[in-house]
């Protein structure tokens, strides 16, 4: 913090713990007392944990191994011991919220590296080697990235031009990635790319890189909203992939990209209701204590109402969210029925457009009725801010998510009606 300019009433209000009180409020009855639980825990470690290390002048990662001591990098996928562990996609998203609200820059990097880059390893990944990745993964002290997109291939990631070449006991990856969340400073790299440029669908393979392997570069791309989270250029110049690094085979690539977009995007939900919270309870604690003309400004009507507003859509959006990890599981257990597969697609895609974009729409409001001093770091509303407008372009762009939308309602009605 460069100066300290917040009164000290207010100061002593907008901590994390009221944070969390005024969140759990609102979220402990729409979830089991399992998982009641398992959010008043964590939120008790990264109150103790966490919050004490955050340091806005440096990179995340040092917070990673912080996480992992409480495996904390993620809970879709049930790992460690403990008979008792809590884990699915309402556990996770309970972490994407609550981490989000504490440090939303931190849960950016740690879903893509405990969720995005580690449930393909979960999912796919067979052997001692894997095993061993997870668990570096997992205790924080190792960073996982994901390469898909491209220069020229963003919104259309399947026609990539990555070039993969099958050799008798290995694989030679040749191509760029760009945007790649982590991926300078990560360890491990799910990599996707094609043998047949043509046929992507049937020819794509999916493969781990790890950091060390010749050809492998890796430079920084400098996205400002996230000072934070390093975001790279990613070069394969002719790099040898061992065969036992292919967790998807020629054409089984595609199929795997796809089955986990739902939980990318079910995840980012989490982080996207998390920052709105932060941001909206945020407003709420300092309009209620900050005064103007004699008054707390929340008195006014100007200002009362839009922060209502703010509650009453985040009520019902993290109602939704909550729903779709419910859907999540259940797409798991009928993972063989295509209409639920795809419906599960389309309603994670809309839900992800409607939470994301309530962040970025929450996160300015509260900026503007907090007034000068939500622009600076004596509140975490910029910060916030800045990060939900990244969320809501990963894991596919708005229009994106809308076109997946569209498109499932119009085979619905072309199956349909008769």
């Amino acid at each position: 913090m460069l100066l300290d300019i917040l009164e000290e009433e207010i100061k002593e209000k907008i901590t994390i713990e009221n944070i969390f009180r005024i969140f759990n409020n609102f979220i402990l009855p729409l979830i089991t007392k399992e998982e009641q639980e398992f959010l008043v825990e964590l939120e008790d470690f990264l109150i103790r944990e966490i919050e004490p290390k955050i340091d806005l002048s440096k990179d995340v990662y040092e917070l990673f191994p912080i996480l992992g001591k409480g495996n904390y990098i993620q809970r879709l996928n049930p790992y460690g011991n403990d008979d008792h562990q809590k884990f699915g996609m309402r556990y996770e998203m309970l972490l994407a919220m609550a981490t989000s609200i504490i440090d939303p820059e931190l849960d950016l990097a740690r879903v893509v590296s405990g969720v995005i880059f580690a449930n393909p390893l979960f999912q796919h990944g067979k052997g001692d080697h894997n095993s061993e990745i997870i668990d570096q993964i997992m205790s924080g002290k190792k960073i996982g990235a994901i390469c898909i997109t491209e220069r020229l291939h963003g919104s259309d990631a399947v026609n990539m031009e990555t070039q993969v070449i099958e050799e008798t006991d290995h694989l030679v990856i040749n191509g760029e990635k760009l945007y790649t969340t982590n991926g300078p400073v990560a360890d491990y790299f799910i990599v996707y790319g094609v043998s047949e440029p043509s046929d992507p669908r049937g020819s794509m393979y999916q493969v781990i890189a790890e950091r060390g392997f010749e050809g492998l570069e890796t430079h920084r791309i400098a996205v400002q909203s996230i000072p934070r989270v390093q975001i790279g250029q990613i070069l394969f110049n002719s790099v040898k992939i061992p065969k036992r690094n292919i967790i998807g085979p020629k054409g089984n690539g595609y199929k795997n990209l796809f089955s986990g977009l739902v939980a990318e995007r079910d995840a980012i939900i989490g982080s996207s209701l998390g920052i709105s919270w932060l941001t909206s309870i945020t407003a709420l604690i300092y309009t209620n204590f900050r005064k103007q003309f004699g008054r707390p400004i929340y008195d006014f009507q100007g200002v009362s109402f839009p922060i209502t507003q703010s509650f009453t859509e985040l009520m019902a959006a993290t109602e939704f969210g909550i729903r779709s990890a419910t859907v999540y599981k259940k797409m798991l257990k009928y993972f063989d029925e295509q209409k639920f597969i795809k419906y599960s697609a389309a309603f994670s895609s809309g839900t992800k457009f409607l939470a994301s974009n309530l962040a970025q729409k929450i996160s300015y409001e509260a900026q503007q009725l907090c007034g000068g001093i939500a622009f600076t770091d004596n509140l975490r509303i910029d910060k916030a801010l800045e990060v939900s407008k990244v969320q809501e372009i990963i894991g596919g762009a708005r229009n994106i998510q809308l076109h997946l939308v569209s498109r499932a309602i119009r085979d619905m009605v072309r199956r349909l009606v008769i």
